[in-house]
Formats: C-alpha cells, structure tokens, sequence
C-alpha cells in the first residue's frame, strides 16, 4: 500500500486544517508514513475582497500572501528535526488564466523554497476571470446568479482544469471533480468538457490524484472512477487522503487500493516524481 501522504492540511496561519502541523506529522509517524507533505490552500487573487474575519487564508495581495506561506515554510522547516519521518512542503494552489495574475504567481514563486505544487480549483467563474466564486461559497453566501450563468460558470471551470493541467506547474492534479460535492456539472451536458480534461492529462502525462475524501462526502472518491478506464493507466496516480485533520490521515487508502486494483491501475505516483514548480 502507499506509504506516503502528500495532500494534507495544518491549522496554522488560518489555514482551515483543525490539527497544528506538529499534531498531523507525529499521527503521520504513527501511522506508519514514511513520508508526509504538508500543502496548505494557496489561493491568491486580487480580486478576493473578503474581509480577514471571513477567508482568512484567501489574499488578494500577493506581498501579504507571500510572507505568509514564508513563515508557513519556516514552521515545516522548524519540525523536520523533530521527527524521523521525512516532511515534504508544498501548497494546494488554485490556477487562474489571468496573464496578470500568471506574472505575479511565477515571480511569487521564485520567493518560496518548496518542493511541490498541487493543481486545484475551486471556483466557478466567467469568461474573464472578472468574476470568481469558491464553489463553497455558493451555498454559504447564496449569491443570486441564475441557473444559466451557474451552468455557463461550471464549463468554464472545466475549461479552467483543463488548462492547468497545461500550465507544467504542478506535480499533480487535486480532485478533478470536486464540483460535484455541490451538484454542479453532473449531468450529460457536461460531459465533452471532462473528456477534454482527460484528455489534457493523457496529453502531457501530468499525474492525477485518487481523493479519497470523496468517499465520506459522495461515496465514490475524485475523480468518478469511471475515468479511470478512460485513462488506460496513461498518466502516474497518487492516492490523497486530502487531510485536514489527524482523522483524516490514511483514510480509505485500503479502499483506493482495492478500486485500482479492480480497474488494473497500475501506473502509480512515485515521491522522485515531485518537482519544483519552476
């Protein structure tokens, strides 16, 4: 079974995780995980207007982002001593076709030292990125959009996967579909837009992870496993258990494993394939 896990989350700097990073590397350990990656949310954008009581770790100032995924790095740095299981840093980032918003995440990059990035989305949006929305938010503020743009925002979130797959900067792909959690994009319509996803990932062979967290929230992990068939273990699969608490850590793995099992998925994730974003 897969003894490492690199999807996980830590309470710290308002990051949403209910564990300190110390309480989830010693479960870790416990456990058994050779290795651990630790990968907070980076979601920055300048058009993230939240006041800090509401999305603490939304920024929509790239500076301000930056010093603090810095102290998050030194707190990671701070425990590898401490611990004989190896602590790989990284960050969940969310992507944004945005030219201006590409500038300045490439020059923040050069300014943190980390050993991956994880591709993740999660926000609809409109054509120019004018407009975004964490999908979470949909049922929390209940913004009054008509089913039509929610439907038209939905593609474009495909569309939006679809390109930072392309984008190179990521080691893997985080939960290709997390919009269905909410009902979104479910039915046929859909259905070209999730080709052309899979399609991006047989295309540049970026790897893809299995979250089992999907079997707590939907009973099936991310993405449906339908796709993997249409993969035909064309691109390296990693298992996340997407931990935001020391529960959570090495959930289903069992379960992922006996499903790739069954699907004969062979091409799997290995820790030499982590890479620097640039």
């Amino acid at each position: 079974m897969q003894n490492f896990t690199l999807h996980t989350h830590n309470s710290e700097l308002n990051f949403d995780g209910k564990n300190t990073a110390s309480e989830m590397i010693e479960k870790a350990q416990t456990l058994g995980f050779q290795t651990i990656g630790v990968s907070n949310h980076m979601i920055v954008n300048e058009i993230l207007n939240f006041p800090p009581t509401v999305e603490p770790m939304f920024h929509n100032d790239f500076s301000k982002a930056t010093q603090c995924y810095l102290k998050h790095i030194e707190i990671l740095e701070n425990l590898k001593s401490k611990f004989k299981i190896s602590i790989k840093i990284g960050f969940e980032c969310d992507f944004f076709e945005d030219k201006n918003w590409r500038n300045s995440f490439e020059k923040m990059l050069k300014q943190l030292p980390i050993d991956y990035l994880i591709g993740s989305n999660h926000f609809i949006r409109n054509d120019d990125e004018s407009y975004i929305l964490n999908i979470y938010h949909l049922k929390k503020f209940n913004p009054k959009l008509t089913q039509e743009q929610i439907d038209h925002y939905t593609i474009n979130y495909y569309k939006s996967t679809a390109s930072l797959i392309r984008s190179g900067y990521f080691s893997f792909i985080a939960h290709l579909d997390y919009c269905t959690i909410f009902n979104l994009g479910e039915d046929s319509r859909f259905d070209s837009y999730k080709i052309a996803i899979m399609d991006a990932l047989k295309e540049t062979k970026t790897p893809l992870e299995l979250n089992t967290s999907g079997f707590d929230r939907i009973n099936r992990p991310h993405p449906d496993p339908k796709y993997l068939k249409y993969l035909e273990n064309s691109v390296p699969l990693v298992i996340s258990d997407d931990a935001h608490s020391t529960d959570n850590l090495g959930r289903h793995f069992e379960k992922a494993e006996e499903l790739l099992k069954s699907y004969n998925y062979t091409n799997r994730f290995t820790l030499e394939m982590l890479k620097k974003p640039l």
